[in-house]
């Protein structure tokens, strides 16, 4: 069993991508089109509903609604789920990440724990602490411990734990491995803040053309880099776990 760093999880996570590129791209154009009509619907929702087209505004609003359930309830976890299965399997293809839907549905459940868990926290501190810097401070805590989760829906996919297990382990899972989870983390940040700098640049200097080409490039790096990200993480819970029935992945151990 040999040892590997970050940037060789890295480079099996864009090997990988380039094997199911379709599959994740896929998955990427149907987010934006889900959010694109929803977007596109709430926009005439709220020029219609006070108008005397009542009911296109309100046919606008139930799309806007549906649209807002698909991306968090189906969209996003699948992604999440494409991501576990190649890095698990080595390919995937869309009927294999829809077909158990009980699996979805548990990711979003995760998802929504957490968010709940992060806001009760969040509204904790606020209530507790006055002075502004302290809330800061606190928040920034609380965020940060929410990084200790990266690792729950890898538990729940892998059939290791239920929900709020989940959770635990990978919060003791983070604990233990604090130095390489973080450095790993730091990577997945490093990647994502990157791709928004030309956007940044464009809305700094206000030239349309430098924001619409920084619009453009984010999105195209958005397009490989989330992929990767969702082979990466699991590919980081293999080698942390040592997870059995992961045929390419037992040989990725961190040192």
């Amino acid at each position: 069993m040999r040892e590997v760093n970050i940037s060789q999880l890295w480079s099996r996570a864009w090997d990988l991508f380039k094997v199911n590129w379709l599959l994740f791209v896929g998955l990427y154009i149907l987010i934006v089109i889900v959010i694109f009509i929803s977007l596109t619907a709430l926009g005439a929702a709220l020029v219609f509903l006070i108008s005397p087209f009542f009911v296109i505004g309100l046919t606008g609003f139930l799309i806007f609604l549906i649209g807002l359930l698909i991306v968090p309830l189906i969209l996003t976890p699948a992604f999440v789920q494409a991501g576990y299965l190649v890095a698990r399997q080595g390919q995937s293809s869309f009927g294999e990440v829809f077909r158990d839907l009980s699996s979805l549905l548990k990711i979003f459940v995760y998802e929504l724990t957490l968010l709940l868990i992060l806001w009760i926290l969040l509204r904790m501190a606020h209530l507790g602490w006055w002075a502004s810097d302290i809330l800061v401070v606190a928040d920034f805590i609380i965020l940060f411990l929410s990084f200790f989760g990266w690792a729950a829906p890898y538990c729940v996919l892998s059939g290791r734990a239920g929900i709020l297990s989940a959770i635990g382990q990978s919060f003791s899972l983070t604990w233990w491995n604090f130095s390489k989870v973080f450095v790993a983390l730091l990577s997945v940040i490093g990647l994502l803040i990157s791709g928004l700098l030309p956007l940044g640049l464009g809305l700094l200097v206000e030239v349309p053309i430098l924001i619409l080409g920084g619009v453009l490039f984010c999105g195209l790096w958005l397009l490989v880099v989330l992929p990767m990200v969702s082979v990466f993480l699991p590919l980081l819970y293999f080698a942390l776990t040592d997870a059995e029935g992961v045929s390419h992945s037992k040989s990725l151990r961190l040192g």
